[in-house]
This record gives C-alpha cells, sequence and structure tokens, in this order.
C-alpha cells in the first residue's frame, strides 16, 4: 500500500491517530517529528533556540523526501505545508488532512512545553493556524474533522476513504 501522510496543526492528533491507523492497516509508522530528533540527536525545540526555524524546516524537508513511499504511515510536523517544495512533493501522495477546530487544539495543548511554536508568545498560533488551512486542503486526498470524536472513529473514518 502507498505511504499515507497525516497532516494538520499541532494538537490534531497526528501521531496518536498515526500509531492506531498503521495498527490497524498492518503498516510501520514513523513521526517525522521523532525521525528529526534521532537524526540530528538533538529535541525540536533545542534545533528552533539553536539554529532557527528555517534549519529546522530544512532538516525537515530531506527527511520527508526519504520517507518511504510503500507500507507507512507517516506523521508530518504541522508547519510541513510550509515549504512549497513540501507541498508539491505531498500533492500525489495519499495525505489526509486531520482537521481541528481552534478551542480543541487550545484545549489539548494548554499545558504542552515540548511546542516550539506553542510556546512562542509572540505567534499568533490561531492566525498561524487560519493561514495553514488552505495549505493542508491543497494537498489533501481526504478531510477529516476531529472534534469531539475518538480516536477509533476517526481511523474507522480514514481507512473508509482510502478503501473507497
Amino acid at each position: 500500500m502507498e505511504s499515507i501522510y497525516l497532516v494538520g496543526f499541532m494538537g490534531s492528533g497526528k501521531s496518536t491517530i498515526g500509531k492506531q491507523l498503521a495498527k490497524k492497516l498492518n503498516l510501520l509508522y514513523i513521526d517525522m517529528d521523532e525521525q528529526i530528533e534521532q537524526t540530528t540527536k538533538k529535541q525540536i525545540k533545542t534545533i528552533f533556540a539553536e539554529e532557527g526555524e528555517q534549519a529546522f524546516r530544512d532538516i525537515e524537508h530531506k527527511i520527508l523526501t526519504e520517507t518511504p513511499k510503500q507500507g507507512y504511515v507517516v506523521s508530518t510536523g504541522g508547519g510541513i505545508i510550509e515549504r512549497k517544495e513540501n507541498r508539491q512533493w505531498l500533492l500525489n501522495k495519499q495525505v489526509v488532512y486531520l482537521n481541528t477546530s481552534w478551542d480543541t487544539i487550545k484545549n489539548r495543548l494548554a499545558h504542552d512545553q515540548s511546542r516550539p511554536i506553542w510556546q512562542d508568545q509572540s505567534k499568533d498560533k490561531q492566525l498561524l493556524m487560519q493561514s495553514r488551512d488552505p495549505k493542508y486542503r491543497e494537498i489533501a486526498k481526504i478531510i477529516v474533522n476531529t472534534d469531539q470524536r475518538s480516536i477509533d472513529q476517526i481511523v474507522a473514518e480514514i481507512n473508509l476513504h482510502l478503501h473507497k
């Protein structure tokens, strides 16, 4: 089976859903953020702090283009779509957009210290989310609303779309 790429704003459930979807479809799982940390031997927040967002996006692009084309569910980082090259690369792939409301994101991430962009007080995160939405939609073959739904319900809907 062609690899499946999950996209969506931070806190949309990409990692959680990705693991369960991979299990359901009997595929392997890659979390790009974990892959970046393993490759660089640094936490993402450290890369942001020491090298900046641009350096992080360079690493992210390299990891994305090296993901296997078959047999995987890949959870991408929320900002993967910020680069045009990434959107172009993902355009012909099996991309699922986990569409999540601002209120749900805010509740999920209220106390999360691990996300550099969430912790950056200078960024208006709701505006950032709104600006990313059309980019997620541009590359998505499947769009799934995650609000007030269980992991099993979301995985079942994705599975249904994949087997149409």
